[in-house]
């Protein structure tokens, strides 16, 4: 089970922080007022076109600028599009941009490709079921899309037809926006990331929502009850205590950012990221005789999986990341230990991905890049 923790921090913004059985797993900031996050719609201009690259730069206004990806698109400069912010800035990289439209539900994702009707490969569809929801949600794919996520295998269908209808409707009053509206200018703010959270791990696996904001546990409340619940779990915090220094978030978001991180038998990681790629070191540290022991490396290379792709999702790192593991005895070895750092990323809600174990024994792993990585 789930608990979230959100706390307001002043000119920084909200703390946002999710638990899993009472360990972090997830932290964030959401500043209202920030620009090109993750979801955000904008009619941009072309500022010009680089072939080569198979890419395009875009004027979003303000001052800012994305790049996007080509993929088979005739854009020319001057021209205006309607895009939406796929990758959040981090760096010296621009954001991304994409001419893809996608609206999350709490049961689907709309997206733009009109008559695509897709299933989330966690979940189990039969075939009845399939064609049940094709029917539901028929009216509108002609104009739009729809993924449905793991939570809507059980959902009733009246709920998956509404959310269905109510995600169209959005779609067509934010694309009619887009056709009128001056470029380059922002026409739709992309969901809050505690929004994306809850829907991310289910609405029935949230045992808690704690917040010192009123405003945010409102959001929350409508949000449990577009998905059919109408006991949602919220608690505002009202102590003069303020919930930051109550939960000791300092020492929880210092852990969070450290170099070393230490594991439960002793062993620890080393974590150094880069604008380029992260690299992670595995060590025995003080589980040195356990791992002079039959099997010990394996347990040890097993437990800093665990916590590898824990800390890919806290720390919300993306790109390349190279895992120096303690060396395997066997080729067997090293594939049991792919397969479980596969089964791990898997849960992950980012596309994440194992490629292979170099002749060097690291490690090479993939996640895509969504918002930008932890910096508190």
């Amino acid at each position: 089970m789930y608990k979230l923790i959100m706390t307001h921090q002043g000119e920084k913004g909200l703390l946002c922080l999710l638990f899993k059985e009472g360990t972090p797993e997830r932290i964030a900031w959401m500043h209202p007022e920030e620009k090109a996050a993750f979801g955000d719609i904008y009619r941009a201009r072309v500022q010009r076109v680089a072939g080569g690259m198979k890419s395009a730069f875009l004027e979003l206004g303000e001052g800012l600028t994305a790049h996007m990806s080509l993929h088979g698109e005739k854009l020319k400069a001057g021209q205006e599009i309607t895009v939406q912010i796929d990758q959040e800035s981090f760096g010296n990289k621009l954001p991304g941009a994409s001419g893809r439209m996608s609206l999350p539900g709490i049961l689907l994702v709309l997206t733009g490709e009109a008559g695509m009707l897709a299933f989330s490969h966690r979940g189990e569809f039969d075939g009845p079921r399939r064609e049940a929801i094709y029917e539901a949600l028929s009216p509108y794919l002609e104009h739009c899309g729809f993924v449905l996520r793991t939570a809507a295998q059980t959902a009733q269908l009246d709920l998956i037809r509404q959310e269905g209808a109510c995600l169209h409707e959005k779609y067509h009053e934010i694309m009619q926006r887009a056709e009128h509206i001056p470029a380059p200018a922002r026409v739709a703010q992309g969901e809050a990331v505690y929004v994306e959270w809850i829907k991310n791990c289910g609405l029935e696996n949230i045992e808690e929502i704690l917040c010192d904001q009123p405003e945010i546990l409102e959001d929350c409340r409508l949000l449990f009850k577009r998905g059919g619940m109408s006991q949602p779990p919220l608690k505002l915090w009202e102590d003069e205590l303020s919930l930051g220094a109550f939960l000791n978030l300092e020492k929880i978001k210092a852990q969070a950012i450290n170099r070393q991180i230490w594991l439960k038998s002793g062993a620890y990681l080393v974590l150094d990221q880069t604008e380029a790629m992260t690299v992670i070191d595995v060590n025995s540290g003080k589980d040195e005789k356990n791992a002079s022991a039959p099997g010990g490396v394996r347990n040890i290379n097993q437990e800093a999986a665990r916590e590898v792709a824990r800390q890919l999702m806290l720390r919300n790192l993306s790109g390349m990341i190279m895992v120096d593991f303690i060396n395997m005895e066997s080729k067997e070895e090293e594939k049991s230990l792919l397969d479980l750092m596969r089964s791990l990323l898997d849960q992950d809600p980012v596309y994440a991905r194992a490629i292979d174990i170099t002749p060097l024994g690291i490690m090479e792993i993939t996640r895509r890049r969504v918002r930008r990585p932890l910096s508190l």
